[in-house]
């Protein structure tokens, strides 16, 4: 059951903006690099991690005071 009196946060809005993060931090050390091309295979993988880094770290550190909502709509809970 879902703890309503928690906020939920979505984890693809998180994973979203970590990646933006991410890649504005390669843009500062390679500035010079004239595309942001990334193949299809590498940039889901990237985001498998990203979001298996993030629900992990959610359930050490925050999940007391947030609910998250993964891809698929379910929702966890501490």
């Amino acid at each position: 059951m879902t703890d309503t009196t928690k906020p939920t946060i979505n984890l693809s809005d998180i994973v979203e903006d970590a990646q933006a993060a991410f890649w504005a931090a390669v843009v500062t050390h390679l500035p010079l690099a004239e595309s942001g091309d990334l193949d299809p295979m590498s940039s889901f993988r990237l985001d498998e991690a990203l979001a298996t880094a993030i629900a992990t770290w959610w359930g050490w550190n925050a999940a007391m005071h947030y609910n998250l909502q993964l891809p698929d709509g379910k929702i966890l809970t501490d």
